[in-house]
């Protein structure tokens, strides 16, 4: 196994593990120190969220792990914020995420950036291209693996050929570089809702239900979907100069709360599919 030191930011406040791999997973939600010298974010913006993603850190963490053993050991780069949501949100902008001008919190929503562009910095060099997975957890009463490319629902629902024959769909997603490089091959759609050949697909195949995927190409009429937010948005690859690709993974509650075996397995499956589209399409 590799052994990589983690590096933290200011106050420990955040947390970089360098890694071996075109694969950088961050976990912007999970944090547990909530100091009592930095103040609670008020609801200064009409969307402020301040709860948890509930185990989304001991998630990204054992997934990691996991990863390594598909790998011989080598381990995706990890970014995790150490914070609590009712202090910082790190996948919001700056305004947005930190509240006020509490030096504290603002050096802490950098040192997290800083990181994630380290580590994009480093795939880019060693790797030229590469994906990030942002992993989040949710609450909607489907219960869906909700995977974001920055497309919406009303994109998702869509025509097969509807989708596939609008450049401005697969431009303004967050893999817009991975599907430049394969476009010769595949289809749009087939990156987001094939069931051989997207993430989805793989994950509805070992029986998790997700959005977008072969079985649910498109959230129903008022079922809620997060398609991606502040990081997968300024990362990944809708804008085209940029060569890292983007994806959220939200999960369920189900998954994370509760049943620890339920938990486990599904980490498992996870990781091997993560890891089966990173040998497919990162090489």
């Amino acid at each position: 196994m590799n052994i990589t030191e983690p590096i933290f930011g200011s106050m420990n406040y955040s947390e970089y593990i360098p890694g071996h791999l075109p694969l950088i997973i961050s976990i912007p939600h999970g944090g547990q120190l909530f100091p009592p010298e930095i103040p609670d974010r008020k609801k200064s913006h009409p969307s402020v969220v301040k709860s948890n993603d509930l185990n989304t850190q001991d998630i990204g963490r054992e997934l990691a792990d996991k990863i390594m053993v598909h790998f011989k050991g080598k381990r995706p780069y990890l970014v995790i914020n150490n914070l609590g949501r009712s202090k910082i949100d790190v996948n919001r902008s700056i305004k947005e995420g930190v509240e006020g001008k509490d030096s504290i919190t603002l050096v802490a929503w950098n040192d997290y950036h800083n990181f994630i562009k380290t580590a994009i910095k480093d795939v880019e060099t060693s790797f030229g291209h590469g994906l990030l997975i942002d992993i989040h957890g949710h609450s909607h009463p489907e219960h869906f693996i909700e995977i974001g490319y920055t497309l919406s629902a009303e994109t998702l629902s869509y025509s097969t050929s509807q989708i596939n024959e609008n450049p401005e769909i697969y431009s303004g997603s967050s893999i817009q570089a991975l599907y430049n490089r394969k476009s010769n091959s595949i289809q749009f759609t087939d990156l987001i809702y094939g069931k051989t050949t997207s993430l989805g697909g793989r994950l509805q195949s070992y029986g998790y239900d997700t959005i977008p995927s072969h079985i649910h190409k498109h959230p129903l009429k008022d079922e809620k979907y997060f398609r991606g937010g502040y990081c997968v948005q300024i990362y990944g690859s809708r804008y085209a100069e940029h060569v890292i690709d983007a994806i959220q993974i939200e999960l369920p509650r189900t998954l994370r709360i509760g049943n620890n075996e339920k938990r486990s397995n599904f980490i498992l499956t996870l990781s091997e599919s993560i890891a089966w589209f990173l040998r497919e399409y990162y090489g």
